[in-house]
């Protein structure tokens, strides 16, 4: 009965990926949609998994008795998972560790950690609570007005935790590697987080200067004989450019406002648990 359970959510985390693949329209400027069908999938999978140790090898549900086999690609599956997990804390620990050693500077009361590099950078590094990094080559590229246009965009990440997110998902990104659909739906994320940063920050700043900012940043950057090599994420190099400045000319669908029906689909995941009655140990 429990290598049942593995192939239903099997089963169904494959078809929803795959389905994801003919509804893309739908759910590129869908956060909910988009988080759900990227998310879903590898969490029931996990969850199911859990469940099957819980229940363990002994004993049988509805007269069919469970197997070892499940219960060891079960322990399998998360011996991988917590693999995975500590190898993305360690890695974020060590690019925290280094920015540590970045001198603080500040502009118009905004504190920032000072990256010693000429490719124009700016990011918010960190978890829960994450901190300012901006590069030198950004602050010479940039006239004040633009750079502070930059600064609002990324205190848009801080406020809306997507360090701390997106750390997490990241963690699901690796777990799902072998989904339909994976790299494209992550890709998809990364977009519509900018796009509700833009959003934020246009509140704040001249919409006109966060999308010079960007053009001005972009151009630059395809300029340079080299790339980033600090091993972190950069924006700039979305080959989307376009649908950012789109979204800060025309009036979008708001990405802004936390609706939390679009994550009422979480409380699907413990469906695997609703089983563990039927368990009758032997």
């Amino acid at each position: 009965m429990h290598l049942l359970l593995i192939f239903i959510s099997l089963l169904l985390a494959y078809g929803l990926r795959i389905l994801s693949q003919f509804i893309s329209k739908k759910y590129q400027q869908k956060w909910g949609l988009s988080l759900f069908l990227f998310a879903f999938p590898t969490l029931i999978l996990l969850m199911t998994c859990i469940a099957i140790i819980c229940m363990g090898y002994q004993g049988e549900m509805w007269g069919i008795k469970a197997s070892k086999l499940s219960y060891y690609l079960s322990i399998s599956f998360l011996i991988y998972a917590l693999f995975t997990l500590v190898k993305n804390t360690l890695d974020h620990l060590k690019t925290w560790s280094i920015l540590q050693q970045c001198s603080v500077q500040k502009i118009n009361n905004y504190k920032f950690k000072l990256l010693e590099t000429d490719f124009p950078y700016a990011a918010q590094i960190g978890f829960w609570n994450s901190q300012l990094v901006l590069s030198q080559g950004l602050i010479k590229l940039l006239s004040q007005e633009h750079l502070l246009a930059v600064i609002a965009h990324e205190s848009a990440h801080k406020k809306c935790r997507d360090p701390f997110l997106f750390f997490w998902l990241f963690y699901l990104k690796k777990l799902g590697f072998c989904l339909p659909n994976n790299e494209q739906l992550w890709d998809n994320l990364i977009l519509l987080r900018e796009l509700r940063a833009d959003q934020i920050a246009a509140k704040k700043v001249d919409y006109l200067l966060i999308a010079e900012s960007l053009i001005q940043v972009t151009s630059s950057i395809m300029t340079l004989p080299s790339e980033f090599n600090h091993n972190l994420e950069c924006t700039f190099y979305d080959n989307r450019l376009q649908v950012r400045i789109d979204n800060l000319m025309a009036e979008k669908e708001d990405l802004v406002n936390n609706n939390y029906l679009e994550i009422i689909w979480l409380l699907f995941i413990f469906i695997p648990w609703l089983f563990f009655p039927f368990h009758n140990p032997c």
